[in-house]
């Protein structure tokens, strides 16, 4: 058959009628044209791709109803204006005011994540940040100002339950970065984390604002302690210290 051939109208007429169909369907209606020839046509109409069911139906753009996110749903089957599920991902989170958990992009997207987020993660396309036991996942590039706006929302509804420590007078604070600054790597991070599990839901982001310490370090901390994964270190360096009473007693002996 012929490009000419392709009955584009009949498809049109389908669309309209049935809002969304298969590719099955689509070339079923153009005569049975190669899968690269249903695509062409279907771009010369301006057709639209599902980001569910592995982008298998297909809709026109001038028929989807798209709400305030350029999203629309028929059928249990999900649309969106900015076309796969990864880019619809990376619009989402980049023009928010405080970044999206996983859970929240489920709910809103109706379809799993995990696997997209973690191709996002990993290609640097959008910025992780672990919340409790959860990651937050904001801009690659405005992911700050997002942070800063999550963590006002969560003090509000919690009441400024976990504000104890950033609300205390400035000596409180300036008395933290001074024990932090005699305290080793490991020894730093399980107090951080003591602190934190103190304040409770919230917490990592608070000391993290006090401290200035990431909020990674001292998500790891906390599961240290939750853990028991906890071992003494000596804050004295090797010969440190006063001399054991049994070298003295040697010393004399050999004198």
């Amino acid at each position: 058959m012929r490009p000419e051939e392709y009955n584009l109208p009949r498809l049109v007429e389908l669309l309209e009628n049935e809002r969304i169909a298969t590719l099955d369907r689509i070339a079923e209606v153009l005569g049975g044209p190669s899968r690269i020839t249903v695509f062409r046509k279907l771009a010369q109409l301006g057709a639209r791709a599902s980001y569910s069911h592995r982008g298998g139906y297909q809709t026109l753009d001038r028929i989807a109803e798209y709400d305030e996110n350029g999203l629309w749903t028929l059928r249990g089957v999900h649309f969106s204006k900015q076309g796969t599920l990864l880019q619809t991902i990376v619009h989402l989170v980049e023009h928010s005011k405080q970044g999206y958990f996983a859970s929240e992009l489920q709910a809103l997207l109706q379809v799993r994540v995990h696997n997209a987020l973690a191709q996002l993660d990993a290609a640097k396309l959008l910025r992780r940040e672990q919340h409790v036991d959860r990651y937050l996942y904001v801009s690659s590039r405005g992911g700050t100002a997002q942070l800063e706006q999550r963590y006002e929302a969560i003090q509000q509804s919690h009441g400024g339950g976990s504000a104890g420590l950033q609300d205390a007078p400035d000596p409180m604070q300036e008395s933290m970065r001074a024990l932090l600054s005699v305290l080793n790597e490991k020894q730093r991070r399980l107090y951080l984390g003591l602190e934190s599990m103190r304040l409770g839901h919230g917490g990592d982001m608070t000391i993290s604002r006090i401290t200035g310490v990431n909020v990674k370090t001292i998500a790891l901390g906390r599961r240290q302690l939750r853990e028991g994964n906890v071992t003494a270190e000596r804050m004295r360096k090797v010969g440190a210290g006063r001399p054991s009473v049994k070298k003295k007693r040697r010393d004399r002996t050999s004198g």
